[in-house]
């Protein structure tokens, strides 16, 4: 199943249209060149000078790929392959979408597969403090604040921080905050957490995360990051388990889903 299929089966019923792309905030922009297909990318924007503009204002960096794609590729040749391309391209980025629109929908949806207990078997959580990095909806950290001291639920979309906040709220939790960053600027001090967690987030910009991630955590603190995909990914797995970084591996398959596990205690 490609990502694409996988999405739509995912969020099937959610109604998006091109439109949508204007809910992107810059950092998700900043991934389009890496996502979008670009014959259908160049001729969305062929027919909607609006958002290219909108895009550039917004991160004037993807200025130079829209210049590529368009200088490459022209226009839909009618309207019912425009809105082909328009279906394509939405569907392929839908999860970006979600997150801003319907992080409802994307909490309720979204597979993971693990289970608490594959954190809490590498360490308690037991008045720790905790950072959930690339919190997404806060699927770790609303699991962990029944054991943690404190939560730190780092996470740059706007939306989903806000999503954190209100559930929060709602079920008067008042050891978790929302705070906004990425794995590779996590806005902590040095030797800061206890533990920190990924859940499906870890990878974007791997390097410089590894090194971010090992600054906020404390000498003798462990490092546990969980994904969960269709597919195997053997270059995260080497990359993370070679020896300047020294993770531990497991890996099942549940339902379907390959869940990998990486963990290690900072030395």
């Amino acid at each position: 199943m490609t990502y694409y299929e996988r999405l739509k089966k995912m969020f099937h019923g959610v109604d998006f249209s091109v439109d949508d792309l204007y809910v992107l905030e810059s950092f998700q922009i900043a991934t389009l060149k890496e996502r979008v297909p670009e014959k259908e990318f160049a001729a969305i924007l062929y027919a909607n000078p609006e958002i290219k503009t909108f895009l550039i204002k917004k991160y004037p960096p993807i200025g130079e790929f829209i210049k590529k794609v368009q200088d490459e590729y022209g226009p839909a040749l009618n309207p019912i392959e425009l809105a082909e391309y328009n279906d394509k391209l939405i569907w392929e980025i839908a999860e970006m979408i979600v997150y801003q629109k319907f992080p409802h929908i994307y909490d309720s949806r979204a597979v993971f597969g693990w289970d608490y207990k594959d954190i809490t078997s590498v360490t308690n959580l037991k008045d720790k403090v905790v950072i959930d990095a690339g919190a997404g909806t806060g699927r770790v950290a609303f699991q962990a604040v029944q054991d943690a001291r404190t939560i730190f639920a780092v996470e740059p979309c706007s939306s989903l921080r806000s999503f954190i906040r209100k559930k929060a709220l709602k079920n008067n939790i008042t050891n978790l905050f929302a705070i906004d960053g990425f794995l590779n600027e996590i806005p902590l001090p040095k030797d800061f957490a206890d533990v920190l967690i990924t859940s499906n987030a870890i990878g974007w910009r791997l390097e410089d995360e590894l090194i971010e991630i090992e600054r906020v955590v404390k000498t003798g603190g462990h490092i546990i990051h969980l994904t969960c995909s269709p597919n195997s990914d053997d270059g995260l797995k080497q990359r993370l388990t070679k020896p300047e970084f020294q993770y531990h591996f497991s890996e099942n398959a549940v339902n379907g889903e390959i869940i990998r596990k990486y963990w290690k205690q900072v030395g």
